[in-house]
């Protein structure tokens, strides 16, 4: 009995649109190209992706520099204040 309607709650969901994604993007089919997907060239979606790397990169070297500070810091204010590790 619970099957049953586990089975029909699900169907009717997948009908409505929120669940069974997957087959719905197996069924449009379309090309595989990532940048057709986004609507861009390739061109663009080079630039794009080359521009988030850069991007990635700054983030985790700023965030390398602080935490880089904050352990010096600490380490200075453990000698200050005799401080146990």
């Amino acid at each position: 009995m619970a099957f049953f309607v586990k089975n029909m709650i699900s169907n009717q969901v997948k009908n409505l649109g929120f669940g069974g994604g997957s087959e719905e993007k197996k069924e449009e089919g379309g090309t595989s190209d990532p940048a057709a997907a986004q609507g861009m060239t390739r061109e663009e979606y080079e630039e794009y992706q080359k521009q988030m790397i850069e991007e990635k990169m700054e983030r985790d070297a700023a965030f390398t520099q602080k935490k880089a500070e904050r352990a010096c810091l600490r380490v200075h204010l453990r000698d200050k204040y005799r401080l146990p590790k």
